[in-house]
């Protein structure tokens, strides 16, 4: 009977000691065990940055350039005059701001919240006739980029300007160009493009030419669409133009006369 007893104590230990010895195999003494993972995500790329915009044109820094911003700080908002071209409310204006050297369009409000709203960034002299607006745009999701010349008028939905306006190759929207003559808030096509357009996420050019009663519009150093008004706007500040949507950039903004 203790002979038995003995055999069983043996074999009892035996398989203390081997249960002993796995569980140390499976994880280190002080080591803790890391559950495997209940789902597997992919790797994605980096997100997308905005690289360094193009540089402007030598010729551009000439004798005859009337304004120029590179956005270098804050500062250079004071030289803007920033209106909503539809009727908003105070508290959802479009908001801009300047980051890392760019102006920005962050959207509208306080809360920078997404809107369809038309916007405008005007600079310059009302007495400015003949003249070309030129600035660098990086479209990051807004979808519309634009530019303005000869703005006469003090209430933005009753004002009247040369406007060309750009939607991007991902905005489903045709004719992608247009170029129009606003008189006291309402807008009449002078031309238009159904198959040009931007690409979005890469910089481009974009110039808005007024002489006399010929209006030129060029994306990239490549002539876009053309007009001649027959009873032409004289004279007016120069601008940006966009939605208030957020996610675009400008930079190197020149007004030059011929």
């Amino acid at each position: 009977m203790q002979r038995s007893s003995l055999i069983m104590s043996v074999i009892v230990g035996l398989l203390v000691l081997g249960g002993l010895g796995l569980v140390l195999t499976q994880a280190p003494q002080g080591a803790a065990q890391t559950p495997a993972p209940l789902v597997t995500y992919p790797d994605f790329p980096p997100t997308p940055t905005v690289g360094p915009n193009p540089t402007a044109p030598a010729g551009l820094a000439s004798n005859n350039l009337l304004f120029q911003s590179d956005f270098a700080d804050a500062s250079a908002l004071a030289a803007w005059q920033f209106v909503d071209q539809t009727y908003v409310l105070p508290d959802l204006a479009a908001a801009w701001e300047v980051n890392n050297g760019r102006l920005v369009q962050v959207g509208s409000g306080a809360a920078r919240n997404p809107s369809s709203n038309e916007a405008a960034a005007l600079v310059g002299d009302a007495a400015w006739q003949d003249y070309t607006i030129r600035t660098s745009f990086y479209d990051e999701y807004n979808g519309v980029v634009g530019l303005i010349a000869r703005y006469q008028g003090t209430e933005p939905t009753q004002s009247s300007y040369y406007r060309v306006r750009l939607y991007s190759t991902e905005h489903q929207v045709s004719p992608k160009v247009v170029l129009e003559k606003v008189v006291d808030g309402v807008a009449t096509t002078m031309a238009e493009s159904k198959t040009t357009s931007f690409s979005p996420r890469a910089w481009h050019t974009l110039a808005l030419s007024v002489q006399g009663a010929n209006v030129q519009v060029q994306l990239d150093d490549q002539m876009l669409v053309t007009a001649q008004d027959t009873n032409p706007l004289p004279n007016g500040r120069a601008g940006l133009f966009t939605y208030a949507i957020g996610g675009i950039f400008f930079d190197d903004v020149r007004v030059t006369a011929p």
